[in-house]
């Protein structure tokens, strides 16, 4: 898999996994029962992990999220331990902070290497 379309999956899937958790929450459906869906994602997480740099590390945190979100629901399906007014909000807050994390990760990294660059450029002008 190209490391673009990893990457625009994932994005795809939280974004998906999110809207779904909140029209859960709104309208009554049952997402609890996919247990089949944690087996993709922890595919997933093995393969962008496993494969090093040909995968954007930071990207990693938003599929983690995902991933716990979606185990912590089926989890709780199975064995019914968290409260429904907690479970209903707790996966979609795990989700964003992957996203958050990735982002926050990313512009970190990309502020360093405009700075890197600059420096670089004053340095061969020299």
């Amino acid at each position: 898999m190209s490391k673009f379309a990893l990457r625009i999956l994932i994005l795809i899937i939280s974004i998906y996994m999110i809207l779904c958790y909140v029209s859960a929450l709104f309208f009554d459906i049952n997402l609890w029962s996919h247990t089949y869906t944690v087996l993709f994602e922890l595919c997933l997480c093995l393969c962008i992990s496993a494969q090093g740099k040909y995968h954007c590390k930071y990207m990693r945190w938003t599929l983690y999220g995902i991933t716990a979100a979606d185990t912590l629901t089926s989890i709780d399906e199975l064995f019914n331990v968290i409260p429904y007014n907690v479970v209903a909000f707790l996966p979609a807050i795990l989700i964003v902070i992957g996203l958050l994390t990735t982002t926050t990760l990313a512009i970190r990294h990309f502020i360093r290497v405009q700075r890197l660059k600059k420096i670089w450029k004053v340095e061969t002008k020299k």
